[in-house]
């Protein structure tokens, strides 16, 4: 089994779900909840519980949140010995409104430390990064960053979460290094800087780019992703009910992970991430606490 190290945000999840339909300019009456998110830190939650051999490098402030985020960390068995801590500074926060059926209607991101964070940082942990065969990045980090880690360890297997449509394009020029591109339909189109009419073309456009692996979501449309030249779409598993949205993407990226690391085909590992996102659905939170290996390879 593969070493696998995650470098992305931690960030408090602050997540209102309407109970009606959402009336836009106006007061809602609904549920607040506030959780521990970020893109990086779900994806190591996941494949933690999966079993996997995984380490979080984050990024961290001060304050109350701050230090609640680490005693978290340490309480779900996350290794974060390497992470950027700076209690001078806020922690990374999200802010999103979901409608009455969990999905998402817009959302709010400061993470203002993770992106002030640069190369000196990283350079430091060279022999460190070099020690793990995967490496997840999530877009987050700043571009010169992101440039920086995918072309100086382009000899790993290098997975990326797109996040949002701002940020996805901050890979642009080193698409060909990524083995595997996470995105949704939204953050493709703003990758290729088109609309996307058609997700198989688009995904086609990333190959010729250089990209390998491409996984595109589109809400409760089928994925579509490719293997080599040839383009493939699979429906998604529904839940049982929806909670929220919130880390489903997350879910998926981890299941796939998952699965590549032992040894599974593409196709294979897409089931298990299905699994995993559908699973996630089912709880109000960005990870849900019952997910095992077992959950996600049960038939």
């Amino acid at each position: 089994m593969k070493k696998i190290l995650v470098i992305g945000a931690t960030n408090i999840d602050i997540i209102g779900i309407s109970h009606l339909e959402v009336i836009s300019q106006d007061s809602n009456p609904g549920t607040v909840q506030i959780e521990f998110g970020g893109v990086g830190k779900n994806i190591c939650e996941n494949l933690n519980r999966l079993g996997e051999e995984v380490e979080l490098v984050t990024f961290i402030g001060g304050g109350n949140f701050g230090k609640t985020i680490q005693e978290y960390l340490t309480k779900i068995h996350i290794k974060y010995d390497h992470s950027y801590i700076d209690e001078s500074k806020e922690c990374g926060k999200y802010v999103a409104i979901h409608d009455a059926n969990g999905v998402i209607i817009s959302g709010i991101n400061d993470f203002s430390l993770i992106e002030s964070v640069g190369l000196p940082f990283f350079e430091q942990l060279h022999d460190y990064i070099n020690s793990f065969e995967t490496l997840v990045f999530d877009t987050n980090l700043s571009q010169s960053v992101l440039t920086y880690l995918i072309q100086t360890y382009q000899h790993k297997m290098i997975i990326v979460d797109g996040v949002s449509q701002t940020k996805v394009k901050r890979v642009q020029s080193v698409l060909q290094h990524i083995d595997l591109l996470k995105v949704n339909l939204h953050e493709l189109s703003s990758l290729i800087e088109k609309p996307v009419n058609d997700v198989i073309l688009g995904v086609r456009e990333l190959i010729t780019l250089g990209l390998k692996y491409a996984i595109v979501t589109n809400g409760k449309e089928p994925i579509t992703y490719n293997i080599e030249k040839r383009i493939y779409q699979t429906f998604i598993f529904e839940p049982a009910s929806i909670q929220s949205s919130v880390g489903a993407g997350d879910a998926l990226l981890s299941g796939i992970i998952f699965g590549l690391n032992h040894g599974k085909s593409v196709h294979e590992a897409l089931n298990y991430g299905k699994k995993a996102a559908s699973f996630t659905m089912e709880v109000g939170q960005a990870c849900n606490p019952l997910l095992t290996s077992l959950v996600i390879e049960e038939e």
